[in-house]
């Protein structure tokens, strides 16, 4: 019952604050997001406040996961009138030669977080554009989506680019270390502005 006492006792101290469940590995429909889906189902049917679903992605570029299932899953959640959120999704680039000067990339990350990796040069940055574009696709369609978050500016200050966890060959942002945006970040741009112009991505 610890869910529900958390999410009771959260909402008791402050009535005002969204109140999120983050899972990884639970975008597309899998046994993960199931599970996911059957909880935050009992506590919408039980009364016990819960406003929205966080999911956190771990993709490697060109390894996305079904895009339709994707969008198939997140719409089961809306339907339970939750908004929800990307909330750590990385494409991460790693070892991707044929991009310079930074050879040896590990781990590219966006959606709070979404991220989507190359892995020992199998495809590029331009690679890495098109998966961060197609996960922020089902968000910009999704009425119910509230938002992306990068896990921060430039890799030299994340947890995914330092020796935590990839070391400094890991990249996950939208800027390199040297504060110059990569290509994702125009293709993200791009879209952000059709939504804007025309008040909805559709």
């Amino acid at each position: 019952n610890y869910v529900k006492i958390a999410l009771q006792t959260a909402r008791a101290a402050d009535p005002v604050p969204k109140l999120y469940i983050e899972e990884y590995g639970a975008e597309p429909v899998n046994a993960k997001s199931n599970a996911l889906y059957a909880l935050v189902q009992t506590l919408k049917t039980s009364g016990i406040p819960i406003d929205g679903v966080g999911f956190e992605g771990h993709i490697t570029a060109g390894s996305l996961p079904n895009i339709a299932s994707v969008t198939a899953n997140v719409a089961r959640f809306v339907s339970l009138n939750l908004d929800w959120a990307f909330t750590r999704a990385f494409p991460r680039p790693i070892d991707a030669p044929s991009d310079p000067p930074r050879a040896n990339f590990r781990h590219c990350h966006t959606f709070a977080e979404l991220g989507v990796r190359i892995v020992n040069g199998a495809v590029t940055r331009s690679r890495q554009l098109e998966d961060y574009v197609a996960l922020f696709i089902v968000c910009l369609n999704s009425p119910k989506c509230v938002g992306a978050v990068s896990s921060g500016i430039v890799d030299t200050y994340t947890i995914e680019g330092t020796s935590f966890w990839g070391g400094p060959s890991w990249t996950e942002t939208l800027f390199d270390a040297n504060y110059q945006t990569v290509l994702a970040y125009y293709g993200i741009a791009d879209k952000l502005t059709t939504a804007t112009l025309n008040g909805s991505y559709a």
